[in-house]
């Protein structure tokens, strides 16, 4: 137009970036009494500064403030994102929360201690009920608790998504499937931990797989070709006999000798009643702080029953009961024999402290199966209903059912 710009724009930094070559970026401008934000740039050729241009980036301070506004708003939302990630991913528990009065169980978390201070992979052996996820959470915060704990449920994988499930896969890897693809359990627990509870009840094809990854440090996701580089320790649990599973066939013999470097063997209550009287002091304050109840101990008569019990579920089923307890009696401070379960009431349940060794098993067994019985009985015949009333993982009351040889 033949026009001076800053006839326009008064406060232009056009003139001024033609004269120094130096550029204006983000600066407020007045346009016709209008404030916009833009920046200036000098052009040049040759080395030299032939002229200059100048553009607006947005067309009021308030679109700058409304874009500011957003890009808070996503900050906040990829900080929130990044702490439940966190807290899905740690353990919770340090050996502290594990509490007991017996050699046994005090051996247990020294050799725990020991093991964790070493960077070989673990294997927690013991029945379903007696804490075995509680060590594997404890040997994880030991050492390193900022780092990633990754939790595998193995019985509630499903066969056919557990290789998509530890392993991840790439977008498009199979119908259904996340279009951006998905990390597996192994990645995730990358300079962590990865649990595998219940290891042996995941598919032989599955375990072959495990062993690789133990041994060369490499994943290989689902629909893809590369190989990921993953550093990680492996805790895994059983409340079965992997040497047997291992003659049966039905546990890897290699991968049992590649993840049995250490052992922890966490004994079952039954072996250990000194525990008890702690464990119903511990729980039962936990228990009065959920219910609202003001119990304090149990009347001798209680205690007894529950010393005398056979605790085919171990720890867990104690707190079971005790839950069923406060809440049958629910006023007063001490609970009396009468608010106790009838499996614990009844003499048939106890154990005799004659029995040998060989008797004691089979007491035992003889309750237990007596017991899952009753449960069925009260649940109608509904597995799923008697297994969460008994505390135990469904895997191992169907595994009860046909080693017991009950039928529906």
């Amino acid at each position: 137009m033949g026009r001076d710009i800053r006839e326009l724009v008064p406060d232009s930094d056009l003139p001024r970036v033609v004269e120094t070559g130096i550029p204006y970026i983000g600066k407020v401008v007045n346009v016709k009494g209008l404030r916009r934000i833009g920046s200036t740039y000098p052009l040049i050729k040759d080395g030299e500064v032939i002229g200059a241009i100048g553009c607006l980036f947005f067309r009021s301070l308030e679109e700058v403030e409304r874009i500011n506004s957003e890009i808070g708003r996503l900050k906040k939302e990829v900080k929130l994102f990044r702490t439940m990630q966190r807290h899905q991913h740690r353990a919770f528990y340090t050996f502290d929360n594990i509490i007991g009065a017996s050699t046994a169980i005090k051996d247990a978390i020294e050799m725990a201690k020991k093991i964790a201070q070493i960077e070989a992979d673990v294997l927690i052996s013991g029945e379903s009920g007696t804490g075995k996820e509680l060590f594997a959470h404890a040997i994880h915060n030991f050492i390193n608790p900022a780092s990633p704990f990754v939790r595998v449920n193995s019985p509630a994988i499903p066969f056919e998504l557990a290789e998509s499930e530890l392993f991840g896969y790439e977008k498009g890897a199979f119908s259904g499937a996340n279009p951006t693809g998905k990390q597996g359990k192994f990645e995730l627990a990358h300079n962590g931990t990865i649990f595998l509870d219940e290891l042996s009840s995941l598919p032989l094809s599955i375990q072959a797989k495990i062993l690789r990854v133990l041994q060369e440090g490499e994943i290989e996701r689902l629909g893809d070709s590369r190989i990921k580089n993953v550093r990680f320790r492996m805790i895994a649990a059983t409340n079965v006999d992997l040497k047997k599973s291992v003659a049966d066939g039905k546990f890897r013999e290699d991968l049992y000798y590649r993840v049995a470097k250490a052992t922890i063997s966490i004994p079952p209550l039954r072996k250990r009643k000194e525990d008890i009287p702690v464990y119903v002091d511990h729980f039962l304050k936990s228990i009065n702080r959920r219910f609202g109840t003001h119990f304090v101990r149990l009347t001798e008569g209680a205690l007894s029953c529950l010393m005398n019990y056979a605790w085919p579920g171990n720890v867990r089923e104690l707190i079971n009961v005790l839950e069923q307890a406060c809440l049958k009696k629910w006023k007063g401070e001490e609970i009396p024999r009468t608010s106790l379960p009838d499996e614990l009431t009844d003499p048939s349940s106890h154990q005799s402290p004659t029995l040998t060794s060989t008797g004691l098993k089979t007491e035992i067994r003889e309750t237990e199966k007596i017991l899952i019985l009753r449960t069925l009985n009260q649940t109608n015949g509904n597995k799923r209903r008697a297994a969460s009333i008994l505390c135990m993982p469904r895997s191992t009351f169907y595994y009860k059912l046909k080693e017991y040889g009950i039928k529906i």
